[in-house]
Formats: structure tokens, C-alpha cells, sequence
């Protein structure tokens, strides 16, 4: 049993959140049930602009973690997988409540990031070559998702 009081936002090892994530976009989805609707947030760390997913709400009353998971970790369960499950992403969070890893699920197949598994609709898969920076860029423009420069078009 962990000692660490939540509201410092911390860990079960005891690691503390990134201190400067701004959020640069909100999305709703379905949870995997559809019983209930999700709201997750995107953010970007000021100091080295990576991106971190977190869900924010559940219309539907059950209990999660509203920590940040960052993109590193995403794409490390995530590349390559053909057979993903909730359980999948419960290394996000160690030691937090179960359903955070559903709602990461959930979240990331709205971002386009995984899918159902054609073979087995119990499991998800890797949409391929997708990167959860592309899903976020896909889903909020390259404004949000990425600090790329615009180019003018040649000629302009």
C-alpha cells in the first residue's frame, strides 16, 4: 500500500507529473462499452514539446486516474501490437485505478491510433505505421500537435 497522498499528483513510485503540460485540445469519445461518454486531453510539455494523453472526465460515474501518460510510453505498448487490450495500458499507471487503461483505449482508437483487430473484435491492434504524434496531428492539425514551421508554397 502507497502512502503517497493523490493529490500531489503523483505515481504509484512515487515519480511526479510533468509540472508544465499545457493542454492543446480536448475530445470526447465513447467508452469501449458505449455506455458512457469519455473526455480526454492532449498536452504538450513546454520544456522539450513532447505530448502526453490524460483522460479528463466519464459521464458515466466510474473512477479513473486523471494523471498524464506521455508519448514515449504510448508508442512503447503500442508499436507493433496486434493484440492489445485494456489490460494493455494499465503499465501507463501502475497501481491506479483499471479503468484508466480502458479509457486510454478507448481514447486512442478515437485518435485513430489503434483499431479493432479484424481477426478477434476483443482485441485491438496498431493502425500500421501510425505514431500517437500522427494520430494528434491527424486529429488537431500540425498547429497543435507538432511545433513545425509553415513554409510558404513555392511560388507565393
Amino acid at each position: 500500500m502507497s502512502d503517497l497522498n493523490p493529490i500531489q499528483n503523483a505515481t504509484a513510485e512515487g515519480e511526479q507529473d510533468p509540472p508544465l503540460i499545457d493542454t492543446i485540445y480536448t475530445g470526447e469519445c465513447p467508452s469501449l462499452s458505449g455506455r458512457s461518454t469519455l473526455t480526454f486531453a492532449i498536452g504538450r510539455h513546454a520544456e522539450d514539446a513532447s505530448l502526453h494523453l490524460k483522460i479528463v472526465s466519464n459521464d458515466g460515474g466510474g473512477m479513473f486516474y486523471d494523471g498524464w501518460a506521455n508519448e514515449q510510453q504510448i508508442d512503447g505498448i503500442v508499436n507493433g501490437a496486434t493484440e492489445l487490450t485494456s489490460k494493455s495500458f494499465q503499465a501507463l499507471h501502475p497501481g491506479r485505478s483499471v479503468n484508466t487503461a480502458g479509457f486510454v483505449l478507448a481514447s486512442l482508437k478515437h485518435l485513430g491510433l489503434i483499431r479493432t483487430n479484424p481477426e478477434n473484435t476483443r482485441l485491438h491492434e496498431q493502425v500500421p505505421t501510425v505514431t500517437f504524434k500522427q494520430a494528434v496531428i491527424a486529429c488537431t492539425g500540425p498547429e497543435e500537435g507538432s511545433k513545425s514551421s509553415k513554409r510558404k508554397p513555392k511560388g507565393a
